[in-house]
């Protein structure tokens, strides 16, 4: 909800609570985000970015989890980009600790 209520203002759908608004189609628009939901999986999930705000799924050839799904999307609209892999490590550190 929270990121249709803020791409809104992008979209010809706000036509339909004010005819008066003007939506500038030539914005540059990029929206990134972890989903939660594997896109090559969904994909038709996804249509209502291309439908309400003409955003366009940039294509990704790496999984963005270790259980080799694809949750971290990027959705752009007048832009052409170039998704570099970027590879980040984390781990889990536990400690114990005794009283002497």
């Amino acid at each position: 909800m929270f990121l249709f209520s803020a791409l809104i203002k992008y979209s010809e759908t706000t036509l339909l609570i004010d005819e008066e608004l003007h939506i500038d189609k030539d914005i540059q628009l990029i929206v990134m985000s972890d989903f939660n939901v594997d896109v090559k999986m969904n994909e038709k999930e996804f249509g209502f970015m291309k439908k309400h705000f003409d955003l366009n799924m940039v294509p990704t050839n790496y999984p963005s989890t270790l259980g080799n799904s694809y949750i971290d999307s990027t959705f752009t609209r007048n832009i052409s980009p170039e998704l570099l892999n970027y590879v980040y490590y984390f781990s889990i550190i536990y400690r114990s600790y005794t009283e002497l």
